[in-house]
């Protein structure tokens, strides 16, 4: 009896204890208006000017104004590898509005929105037969984008987030060609800086990790 006894009573706490940590779990405030955030981020840009996928890093800044709107501010610095031929290289600097349809703890989906300024070179590859130095083209523009994403908090002050996104580019595009040779590719361009107007897109797949440092109201 005494063993049964101990037995309840033992099972009884550990019921309790789990209670207790999953009632404390749910009233976390994971998204709370005035947190403020910083991260570290990587993207891969996919289904661009040539088809070919990029790899980038960077980093933001979270600060959120309202319970169902936070905002973001990044920057991210991508390179493409031109089949061997070259490289490009974009340079991303913006914001974004990440609004909140419904937020369930530790996982939160949101739309995202914003627009950012962006910088691309392409660079050919010189070779000690052929200086292409003068071949290099470059471009200053301004881009929007938006799409879909989700947190997914590890606690209260650290997440993970997942978002893709389509980036427009409005302005200026890189006006370059990759053409396939007999022992590889070759990248031409015009020389010069691009004065080319044209509608250039691509999707943005972006995770980040970030943590929580202040809490400003």
């Amino acid at each position: 009896m005494n063993k049964l006894l101990l037995t309840l009573a033992l099972f009884s706490f550990v019921n309790m204890q789990t209670l207790a940590q999953e009632k404390e779990k749910s009233e976390l405030k994971y998204l709370d208006k005035g947190q403020f955030s910083v991260g570290m981020r990587t993207t891969t840009s996919l289904f661009g000017h040539d088809q070919i996928p990029g790899l980038g890093v960077g980093g933001q800044m979270r600060w959120q104004f309202f319970d169902f709107m936070n905002t973001e501010w990044f920057a991210d610095w991508i390179t493409i590898d031109l089949n061997g031929a070259g490289t490009r290289n974009n340079a991303h600097i913006g914001w974004s509005v990440m609004f909140y349809p419904k937020q369930f703890g530790w996982f939160t989906p949101y739309a995202v929105a914003g627009h950012c300024f962006d910088y691309g070179k392409v660079t050919p590859l010189s070779t000690p037969y052929q200086d292409r130095s003068g071949d290099v083209v470059s471009r200053w523009s301004s881009a929007i984008q938006a799409g879909l994403g989700s947190h997914f908090f590890l606690n209260d002050r650290f997440n993970i987030s997942l978002q893709a996104q389509y980036m427009l580019h409005l302005g200026n595009h890189l006006d370059y060609e990759i053409h396939e040779t007999g022992s590889g590719y070759y990248v031409e361009t015009g020389g010069g800086h691009s004065v080319g107007a044209a509608l250039e897109g691509h999707v943005l797949v972006t995770a980040s990790l970030n943590y929580r440092i202040a809490d400003l109201w």
